[in-house]
Protein backbone atom coordinates (compact mmCIF):
# COMPACT_ATOMS: atom_id res chain seq x y z
CA UNK A 1 0.00 0.00 0.00
CA UNK A 2 3.19 2.46 -0.14
CA UNK A 3 2.39 3.21 -3.25
CA UNK A 4 -0.64 5.26 -2.63
CA UNK A 5 1.30 7.42 -0.47
CA UNK A 6 3.27 8.32 -3.87
CA UNK A 7 0.35 9.24 -5.62
CA UNK A 8 -0.62 11.96 -2.91
CA UNK A 9 2.44 13.84 -3.46
CA UNK A 10 1.74 14.89 -7.33
CA UNK A 11 -2.09 15.18 -6.59
CA UNK A 12 -0.83 18.22 -4.22
CA UNK A 13 1.55 19.32 -6.75
CA UNK A 14 -1.43 19.92 -8.92
CA UNK A 15 -3.23 21.23 -6.27
CA UNK A 16 -0.42 23.80 -5.34
CA UNK A 17 0.03 24.66 -9.00
CA UNK A 18 -3.41 25.38 -10.08
CA UNK A 19 -3.83 28.13 -6.74
CA UNK A 20 -1.20 29.23 -7.88
CA UNK A 21 -1.97 29.98 -11.47
CA UNK A 22 -5.53 31.00 -10.41
CA UNK A 23 -4.19 33.49 -7.67
CA UNK A 24 -4.83 36.64 -9.51
CA UNK A 25 -5.73 40.30 -8.52
CA UNK A 26 -9.68 41.00 -8.82
CA UNK A 27 -9.23 44.86 -8.22
CA UNK A 28 -10.38 46.87 -11.28
CA UNK A 29 -8.86 49.82 -11.88
CA UNK A 30 -11.34 53.33 -11.12
CA UNK A 31 -10.88 56.44 -13.35
CA UNK A 32 -9.12 58.97 -11.42
CA UNK A 33 -11.38 61.94 -10.07
CA UNK A 34 -9.61 65.60 -9.28
CA UNK A 35 -11.33 68.68 -7.78
CA UNK A 36 -9.99 72.44 -8.64
CA UNK A 37 -8.87 73.17 -5.22
CA UNK A 38 -7.32 76.46 -3.99
CA UNK A 39 -3.98 74.99 -3.90
CA UNK A 40 -2.23 78.11 -2.45
CA UNK A 41 -4.59 78.10 0.21
CA UNK A 42 -4.17 74.78 1.01
CA UNK A 43 -0.27 74.93 1.54
CA UNK A 44 -0.23 77.84 3.16
CA UNK A 45 -3.16 76.77 5.54
CA UNK A 46 -0.50 74.20 6.82
CA UNK A 47 2.55 76.18 6.68
CA UNK A 48 0.67 78.65 9.14
CA UNK A 49 -0.60 75.30 11.42
CA UNK A 50 2.95 74.34 11.71
CA UNK A 51 4.47 77.39 12.75
CA UNK A 52 2.41 76.93 15.96
CA UNK A 53 4.42 74.73 18.31
CA UNK A 54 1.86 72.79 20.30
CA UNK A 55 4.84 70.20 21.39
CA UNK A 56 3.06 67.71 24.07
CA UNK A 57 5.09 66.85 26.96
CA UNK A 58 4.07 64.44 29.34
CA UNK A 59 5.84 67.35 32.30
CA UNK A 60 2.90 69.82 31.34
CA UNK A 61 5.32 72.58 33.22
CA UNK A 62 7.67 72.11 29.55
CA UNK A 63 4.34 73.03 27.77
CA UNK A 64 3.22 76.35 26.21
CA UNK A 65 -0.74 76.20 26.56
CA UNK A 66 -1.05 79.58 24.68
CA UNK A 67 0.26 77.68 21.45
CA UNK A 68 -2.73 74.79 21.81
CA UNK A 69 -5.17 77.55 22.74
CA UNK A 70 -3.89 79.52 19.70
CA UNK A 71 -3.95 77.08 17.35
CA UNK A 72 -7.73 76.07 18.46
CA UNK A 73 -8.59 79.81 17.22
CA UNK A 74 -6.41 79.52 14.01
CA UNK A 75 -8.59 76.40 13.34
CA UNK A 76 -11.62 78.05 14.19
CA UNK A 77 -10.73 81.46 12.24
CA UNK A 78 -9.43 79.77 8.68
CA UNK A 79 -12.93 77.90 8.10
CA UNK A 80 -15.16 80.13 8.33
CA UNK A 81 -18.05 77.66 6.72
CA UNK A 82 -17.36 75.01 8.50
CA UNK A 83 -18.03 77.35 11.55
CA UNK A 84 -21.19 77.96 9.93
CA UNK A 85 -22.91 75.07 9.75
CA UNK A 86 -21.04 73.23 13.20
CA UNK A 87 -21.47 72.80 16.34
CA UNK A 88 -18.13 73.24 18.19
CA UNK A 89 -16.97 71.84 21.47
CA UNK A 90 -13.53 71.44 23.33
CA UNK A 91 -13.00 68.39 25.33
CA UNK A 92 -9.85 68.20 27.13
CA UNK A 93 -7.09 69.43 24.67
CA UNK A 94 -9.59 67.95 21.95
CA UNK A 95 -11.39 69.63 18.91
CA UNK A 96 -14.91 68.28 18.22
CA UNK A 97 -16.48 69.25 15.80
CA UNK A 98 -20.23 68.21 13.75
CA UNK A 99 -21.66 68.46 11.20
CA UNK A 100 -25.49 67.77 11.04
CA UNK A 101 -26.78 66.02 7.91
CA UNK A 102 -30.07 64.44 7.24
CA UNK A 103 -29.34 61.31 9.14
CA UNK A 104 -27.70 60.85 12.18
CA UNK A 105 -28.42 57.11 11.43
CA UNK A 106 -24.69 56.16 10.25
CA UNK A 107 -22.28 58.94 11.79
CA UNK A 108 -18.53 59.15 10.22
CA UNK A 109 -15.50 60.47 12.39
CA UNK A 110 -12.47 62.12 10.83
CA UNK A 111 -9.58 61.99 12.90
CA UNK A 112 -6.34 63.48 13.58
CA UNK A 113 -4.17 65.34 16.23
CA UNK A 114 -2.59 68.58 16.25
CA UNK A 115 0.19 68.00 18.85
CA UNK A 116 3.36 66.80 18.14
CA UNK A 117 6.89 65.84 19.48
CA UNK A 118 9.96 68.21 20.13
CA UNK A 119 12.29 69.70 18.15
CA UNK A 120 15.63 67.97 18.58
CA UNK A 121 19.24 70.07 17.70
CA UNK A 122 20.49 69.62 14.35
CA UNK A 123 17.94 70.44 12.13
CA UNK A 124 18.92 72.68 9.02
CA UNK A 125 16.11 74.78 9.56
CA UNK A 126 13.39 76.50 12.32
CA UNK A 127 11.36 73.34 13.05
CA UNK A 128 8.56 75.51 13.10
CA UNK A 129 9.08 77.74 10.33
CA UNK A 130 6.53 76.74 8.12
CA UNK A 131 8.45 77.35 4.94
CA UNK A 132 7.06 76.67 1.78
CA UNK A 133 9.56 75.96 -1.53
CA UNK A 134 8.39 75.34 -5.05
CA UNK A 135 8.08 71.49 -3.95
CA UNK A 136 7.99 71.35 0.31
CA UNK A 137 6.38 73.00 2.63
CA UNK A 138 8.43 72.21 5.96
CA UNK A 139 8.19 71.66 9.95
CA UNK A 140 7.30 69.63 12.80
CA UNK A 141 4.11 68.21 12.12
CA UNK A 142 3.98 67.80 8.57
CA UNK A 143 3.68 64.16 7.94
CA UNK A 144 2.57 63.36 11.88
CA UNK A 145 0.17 64.95 11.79
CA UNK A 146 -0.94 68.56 11.12
CA UNK A 147 -1.01 67.61 7.15
CA UNK A 148 -3.86 65.37 7.86
CA UNK A 149 -6.02 67.84 9.93
CA UNK A 150 -5.12 70.56 7.25
CA UNK A 151 -6.65 68.06 4.58
CA UNK A 152 -10.09 67.41 6.65
CA UNK A 153 -10.54 71.03 7.10
CA UNK A 154 -9.97 72.38 3.62
CA UNK A 155 -11.86 69.57 2.18
CA UNK A 156 -14.62 69.74 4.57
CA UNK A 157 -14.67 73.63 3.88
CA UNK A 158 -14.60 72.98 0.11
CA UNK A 159 -17.36 70.61 -0.36
CA UNK A 160 -19.88 72.78 1.94
CA UNK A 161 -19.31 75.96 -0.16
CA UNK A 162 -20.21 73.82 -2.92
CA UNK A 163 -23.40 73.50 -1.69
CA UNK A 164 -22.77 69.61 -0.03
CA UNK A 165 -25.37 68.47 2.06
CA UNK A 166 -23.96 64.93 4.39
CA UNK A 167 -26.66 62.05 4.71
CA UNK A 168 -25.20 61.24 7.71
CA UNK A 169 -23.84 63.60 10.47
CA UNK A 170 -20.28 64.10 10.50
CA UNK A 171 -17.90 64.57 13.27
CA UNK A 172 -14.23 65.98 12.90
CA UNK A 173 -12.41 65.12 16.22
CA UNK A 174 -8.72 66.32 16.34
CA UNK A 175 -6.69 65.50 19.86
CA UNK A 176 -4.02 67.73 21.55
CA UNK A 177 -2.16 65.12 23.62
CA UNK A 178 -1.71 61.99 20.88
CA UNK A 179 1.74 62.29 21.56
CA UNK A 180 1.83 61.68 25.23
CA UNK A 181 -1.04 58.92 24.98
CA UNK A 182 -2.90 62.04 26.55
CA UNK A 183 -6.63 62.12 28.10
CA UNK A 184 -8.20 63.60 24.63
CA UNK A 185 -9.12 61.38 21.84
CA UNK A 186 -10.61 58.94 25.01
CA UNK A 187 -12.93 62.28 26.42
CA UNK A 188 -14.12 62.67 22.47
CA UNK A 189 -14.83 58.86 22.52
CA UNK A 190 -16.15 58.81 26.21
CA UNK A 191 -18.21 61.88 25.27
CA UNK A 192 -19.68 60.15 21.79
CA UNK A 193 -20.92 56.75 23.36
CA UNK A 194 -22.27 58.78 26.70
CA UNK A 195 -24.32 60.25 24.22
CA UNK A 196 -25.67 57.22 22.38
CA UNK A 197 -23.63 57.88 18.87
CA UNK A 198 -22.37 54.94 17.63
CA UNK A 199 -20.11 55.79 14.67
CA UNK A 200 -20.00 53.81 11.66
CA UNK A 201 -16.87 54.37 10.13
CA UNK A 202 -14.21 56.09 12.14
CA UNK A 203 -10.56 57.09 9.64
CA UNK A 204 -7.66 58.11 11.65
CA UNK A 205 -3.96 58.29 10.34
CA UNK A 206 -2.13 54.83 10.43
CA UNK A 207 -1.13 53.44 7.09
CA UNK A 208 -0.19 55.23 4.14
CA UNK A 209 1.23 54.93 0.65
CA UNK A 210 4.40 53.06 0.77
CA UNK A 211 7.22 51.23 -2.46
CA UNK A 212 8.56 48.30 -1.61
CA UNK A 213 5.63 46.60 0.49
CA UNK A 214 5.89 42.87 -0.40
CA UNK A 215 8.59 40.82 -2.14
CA UNK A 216 7.50 40.93 -6.22
CA UNK A 217 5.04 43.73 -6.21
CA UNK A 218 6.27 46.49 -8.28
CA UNK A 219 2.91 48.21 -7.75
CA UNK A 220 3.02 50.83 -4.85
CA UNK A 221 0.77 50.20 -1.91
CA UNK A 222 -1.77 51.74 0.10
CA UNK A 223 -2.05 50.21 3.23
CA UNK A 224 -5.58 50.64 5.44
CA UNK A 225 -4.88 49.71 9.11
CA UNK A 226 -8.02 47.94 10.58
CA UNK A 227 -6.21 46.85 13.72
CA UNK A 228 -3.25 47.51 16.05
CA UNK A 229 -1.13 45.71 18.25
CA UNK A 230 -1.60 46.16 22.31
CA UNK A 231 1.57 47.99 24.22
CA UNK A 232 3.03 46.61 26.98
CA UNK A 233 5.21 49.03 29.37
CA UNK A 234 7.34 46.84 31.86
CA UNK A 235 9.71 47.60 33.90
CA UNK A 236 11.38 44.64 35.69
CA UNK A 237 13.94 46.07 38.77
CA UNK A 238 16.11 44.43 41.22
CA UNK A 239 17.34 45.56 44.89
CA UNK A 240 20.21 45.20 46.82
CA UNK A 241 22.37 46.53 49.70
CA UNK A 242 24.58 48.64 47.10
CA UNK A 243 28.46 48.57 48.00
CA UNK A 244 31.62 49.66 46.74
CA UNK A 245 32.62 48.46 43.36
CA UNK A 246 35.76 47.36 44.78
CA UNK A 247 34.13 43.98 46.34
CA UNK A 248 31.21 43.09 44.72
CA UNK A 249 29.24 39.85 45.52
CA UNK A 250 28.60 37.23 42.82
CA UNK A 251 25.47 38.37 41.55
CA UNK A 252 24.49 42.41 41.20
CA UNK A 253 21.46 43.88 39.98
CA UNK A 254 22.86 44.73 36.96
CA UNK A 255 23.70 40.93 36.24
CA UNK A 256 20.79 39.46 37.23
CA UNK A 257 19.20 41.82 34.87
CA UNK A 258 21.67 40.45 32.26
CA UNK A 259 20.16 37.23 32.69
CA UNK A 260 16.56 38.42 32.80
CA UNK A 261 17.50 40.22 29.11
CA UNK A 262 18.75 36.96 27.96
CA UNK A 263 16.94 34.47 29.28
CA UNK A 264 13.72 36.48 27.62
CA UNK A 265 15.09 37.20 24.36
CA UNK A 266 15.89 33.71 23.71
CA UNK A 267 12.72 32.35 24.60
CA UNK A 268 10.59 30.85 22.26
CA UNK A 269 6.61 31.15 24.24
CA UNK A 270 5.77 33.95 21.98
CA UNK A 271 4.64 32.13 19.22
CA UNK A 272 4.08 33.48 15.30
CA UNK A 273 0.87 33.21 14.30
CA UNK A 274 -1.13 34.53 10.49
CA UNK A 275 -3.76 36.94 12.23
CA UNK A 276 -6.63 38.10 10.12
CA UNK A 277 -5.55 41.69 9.50
CA UNK A 278 -1.98 39.91 8.51
CA UNK A 279 -3.96 37.55 6.21
CA UNK A 280 -6.14 40.00 4.67
CA UNK A 281 -2.46 42.21 4.08
CA UNK A 282 -1.21 39.06 1.70
CA UNK A 283 -3.94 37.75 0.16
CA UNK A 284 -4.42 41.79 -1.35
CA UNK A 285 -0.92 41.95 -2.41
CA UNK A 286 0.49 38.43 -2.84
CA UNK A 287 -1.91 37.94 -6.36
CA UNK A 288 0.35 41.53 -7.49
CA UNK A 289 3.91 39.80 -7.14
CA UNK A 290 5.60 38.94 -10.13
CA UNK A 291 7.70 36.26 -8.48
CA UNK A 292 5.89 32.52 -8.85
CA UNK A 293 7.46 31.56 -6.02
CA UNK A 294 6.39 33.89 -3.63
CA UNK A 295 2.59 33.48 -5.06
CA UNK A 296 2.85 30.09 -4.72
CA UNK A 297 3.98 30.76 -1.13
CA UNK A 298 0.80 32.49 -0.46
CA UNK A 299 -1.71 31.31 -2.72
CA UNK A 300 -0.92 27.82 -0.24
CA UNK A 301 -0.56 28.83 3.26
CA UNK A 302 -2.46 25.76 3.92
CA UNK A 303 1.09 23.64 3.58
CA UNK A 304 3.56 26.61 3.46
CA UNK A 305 2.83 28.69 6.41
CA UNK A 306 5.88 26.77 8.18
CA UNK A 307 8.33 28.12 5.38
CA UNK A 308 6.83 31.73 5.38
CA UNK A 309 7.26 32.31 9.49
CA UNK A 310 10.68 30.92 8.53
CA UNK A 311 11.23 33.77 6.14
CA UNK A 312 9.51 36.15 8.94
CA UNK A 313 12.05 35.04 11.60
CA UNK A 314 15.03 35.71 9.22
CA UNK A 315 13.48 38.86 7.82
CA UNK A 316 12.83 40.33 11.07
CA UNK A 317 11.64 43.84 11.21
CA UNK A 318 7.92 44.68 10.46
CA UNK A 319 7.22 41.44 8.29
CA UNK A 320 8.27 39.44 11.99
CA UNK A 321 6.35 41.86 13.93
CA UNK A 322 3.21 41.60 11.87
CA UNK A 323 3.22 37.51 13.26
CA UNK A 324 3.99 37.85 16.46
CA UNK A 325 4.05 39.46 20.12
CA UNK A 326 7.67 41.55 19.62
CA UNK A 327 9.99 42.76 23.10
CA UNK A 328 11.76 45.80 22.88
CA UNK A 329 14.30 46.41 25.76
CA UNK A 330 14.45 50.56 25.86
CA UNK A 331 15.91 51.59 29.06
CA UNK A 332 18.31 51.65 31.33
CA UNK A 333 19.19 52.39 35.00
CA UNK A 334 21.21 51.77 37.98
CA UNK A 335 23.98 53.66 39.48
CA UNK A 336 24.94 57.30 39.29
CA UNK A 337 28.70 56.01 40.22
CA UNK A 338 31.37 54.10 38.11
CA UNK A 339 32.86 52.58 41.51
CA UNK A 340 29.73 52.49 43.42
CA UNK A 341 27.10 48.93 43.25
CA UNK A 342 23.61 50.55 42.83
CA UNK A 343 20.99 49.77 45.44
CA UNK A 344 18.33 49.45 42.86
CA UNK A 345 18.75 48.72 38.66
CA UNK A 346 16.18 48.17 36.50
CA UNK A 347 15.64 47.35 32.43
CA UNK A 348 12.42 49.45 30.45
CA UNK A 349 10.47 47.04 28.03
CA UNK A 350 8.13 47.85 25.55
CA UNK A 351 6.36 45.18 24.36
CA UNK A 352 4.19 45.22 21.39
CA UNK A 353 1.05 42.41 21.51
CA UNK A 354 -0.56 40.79 18.58
CA UNK A 355 -4.05 39.88 18.64
CA UNK A 356 -5.05 36.96 19.97
CA UNK A 357 -2.57 37.61 22.82
CA UNK A 358 -3.76 39.71 26.03
CA UNK A 359 -1.83 41.39 28.80
CA UNK A 360 -2.53 38.96 31.43
CA UNK A 361 -1.11 36.40 29.08
CA UNK A 362 1.89 38.42 28.49
CA UNK A 363 2.69 39.46 32.16
CA UNK A 364 2.44 35.10 32.30
CA UNK A 365 4.58 34.41 29.58
CA UNK A 366 7.41 36.62 31.48
CA UNK A 367 7.18 35.33 34.83
CA UNK A 368 7.57 31.97 33.61
CA UNK A 369 10.54 32.91 31.53
CA UNK A 370 12.38 34.60 34.80
CA UNK A 371 11.28 31.67 37.27
CA UNK A 372 12.65 28.80 35.20
CA UNK A 373 16.16 30.08 35.66
CA UNK A 374 17.06 29.38 39.44
CA UNK A 375 18.99 32.56 39.73
CA UNK A 376 16.85 34.87 38.52
CA UNK A 377 13.69 33.15 40.45
CA UNK A 378 15.94 33.92 43.71
CA UNK A 379 16.85 37.40 42.62
CA UNK A 380 13.02 38.62 42.97
CA UNK A 381 12.87 40.37 39.97
CA UNK A 382 9.88 42.99 40.82
CA UNK A 383 7.88 43.31 37.99
CA UNK A 384 5.95 47.08 37.41
CA UNK A 385 3.32 47.55 34.47
CA UNK A 386 4.18 51.22 33.68
CA UNK A 387 1.72 51.41 31.22
CA UNK A 388 -0.55 48.91 29.13
CA UNK A 389 -3.36 48.99 26.42
CA UNK A 390 -4.52 45.40 24.82
CA UNK A 391 -4.49 44.91 21.12
CA UNK A 392 -7.64 46.35 19.19
CA UNK A 393 -10.95 44.58 17.54
CA UNK A 394 -10.41 44.05 14.01
CA UNK A 395 -12.42 46.20 11.88
CA UNK A 396 -14.64 44.67 8.96
CA UNK A 397 -13.57 45.17 5.72
CA UNK A 398 -17.25 45.11 4.55
CA UNK A 399 -18.85 48.59 2.79
CA UNK A 400 -17.37 51.06 4.89
CA UNK A 401 -14.01 49.57 4.10
CA UNK A 402 -14.99 49.82 0.33
CA UNK A 403 -15.68 53.22 0.95
CA UNK A 404 -12.56 54.67 2.36
CA UNK A 405 -10.34 51.90 -0.22
CA UNK A 406 -12.68 53.41 -3.28
CA UNK A 407 -11.82 57.40 -2.24
CA UNK A 408 -7.92 55.94 -2.43
CA UNK A 409 -8.25 54.53 -5.53
CA UNK A 410 -9.73 57.50 -7.51
CA UNK A 411 -7.10 59.51 -5.95
CA UNK A 412 -3.91 57.09 -6.85
CA UNK A 413 -5.47 55.13 -9.58
CA UNK A 414 -2.20 53.02 -9.99
CA UNK A 415 -1.99 51.47 -6.53
CA UNK A 416 -2.67 48.55 -4.84
CA UNK A 417 -4.89 48.80 -1.82
CA UNK A 418 -4.37 46.66 1.34
CA UNK A 419 -5.61 46.13 4.91
CA UNK A 420 -2.82 45.59 7.04
CA UNK A 421 -2.56 45.20 10.98
CA UNK A 422 -0.71 48.40 12.30
CA UNK A 423 2.24 47.55 15.00
CA UNK A 424 2.31 51.20 16.50
CA UNK A 425 -0.86 52.58 18.00
CA UNK A 426 -3.50 55.95 17.44
CA UNK A 427 -5.89 57.86 18.99
CA UNK A 428 -8.67 55.61 17.23
CA UNK A 429 -7.76 52.55 19.12
CA UNK A 430 -10.54 54.56 21.91
CA UNK A 431 -13.13 53.67 18.89
CA UNK A 432 -12.41 49.98 19.51
CA UNK A 433 -11.35 50.24 23.51
CA UNK A 434 -12.69 50.22 26.41
CA UNK A 435 -16.15 49.72 24.45
CA UNK A 436 -15.37 46.54 22.88
CA UNK A 437 -16.26 46.90 18.84
CA UNK A 438 -17.87 50.66 20.09
CA UNK A 439 -17.38 50.76 16.30
CA UNK A 440 -16.81 47.66 13.82
CA UNK A 441 -15.60 50.24 11.04
CA UNK A 442 -12.05 51.80 12.35
CA UNK A 443 -9.52 52.23 9.71
CA UNK A 444 -6.43 53.82 9.95
CA UNK A 445 -4.50 55.66 6.75
CA UNK A 446 -3.09 58.83 5.99
CA UNK A 447 -3.54 59.90 2.42
CA UNK A 448 0.27 60.62 1.38
CA UNK A 449 2.85 58.74 -0.78
CA UNK A 450 5.83 57.94 1.62
CA UNK A 451 9.43 56.49 1.22
CA UNK A 452 11.70 55.17 3.53
CA UNK A 453 13.47 58.86 4.40
CA UNK A 454 10.18 60.13 4.92
CA UNK A 455 9.46 58.28 7.27
CA UNK A 456 12.40 58.52 8.95
CA UNK A 457 11.97 61.87 9.05
CA UNK A 458 8.75 61.29 11.31
CA UNK A 459 9.92 61.83 15.12
CA UNK A 460 13.27 62.97 13.16
CA UNK A 461 15.32 65.28 12.33
CA UNK A 462 13.83 67.86 8.85
CA UNK A 463 9.98 67.08 8.82
CA UNK A 464 8.82 67.82 5.82
CA UNK A 465 5.97 67.02 3.01
CA UNK A 466 5.88 67.44 -0.45
CA UNK A 467 3.29 69.72 -2.02
CA UNK A 468 1.89 67.03 -4.19
CA UNK A 469 1.30 65.27 -1.11
CA UNK A 470 -0.91 68.28 0.85
CA UNK A 471 -2.84 68.63 -2.57
CA UNK A 472 -3.38 64.74 -2.74
CA UNK A 473 -4.51 64.33 0.68
CA UNK A 474 -7.41 67.06 0.27
CA UNK A 475 -8.19 65.35 -3.31
CA UNK A 476 -8.69 61.64 -1.21
CA UNK A 477 -10.77 63.57 1.31
CA UNK A 478 -13.16 64.98 -1.12
CA UNK A 479 -13.64 61.71 -2.69
CA UNK A 480 -14.54 60.43 0.59
CA UNK A 481 -17.04 63.14 1.36
CA UNK A 482 -18.62 62.60 -2.00
CA UNK A 483 -19.49 59.00 -1.26
CA UNK A 484 -20.76 60.15 2.46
Amino acid sequence: MWYYGLLIIPIILVIVIIRTLTFKPKDFPEMKKWHEIDEKHAVESLSKMIQFKTVSYRDSDKEDSDEFIKFRAFIQSRYPKIMEVATYEEIERGMLFKIPGTSSEKPVVLMSHYDVVPVQEGWQDDGFSGKISETHVYGRGTLDTKSTLSAVMESVEYVLTKGKVFKQDLYLAFSGDEEINGPSANAIAHTLNNRGIIPYLVLDEGGAIVSNMFPGVKEKAAVIGIAEKGYYNLKLTVFSRGGHASTPPKETPVTILAKAVTQINRSRRFHLKMTPPVKSLFNALAPHSHSFGIKMLFANTWLFMPVIKLIAKLSGGEFLAMFKTTLAFTTASGSDAINVLPNEASIGMNIRIRPGEKIQDVEMKITKIIKSSPVLRKASIQLNIMDASGPTAISKTDEAYQLVKRAISVTWPDIVVAPYLMVATTDSRHYHLPYQMFCEHVYKFSPMDVSKADLAKIHGFDEDITIKNVVSGIQFYINLLESL
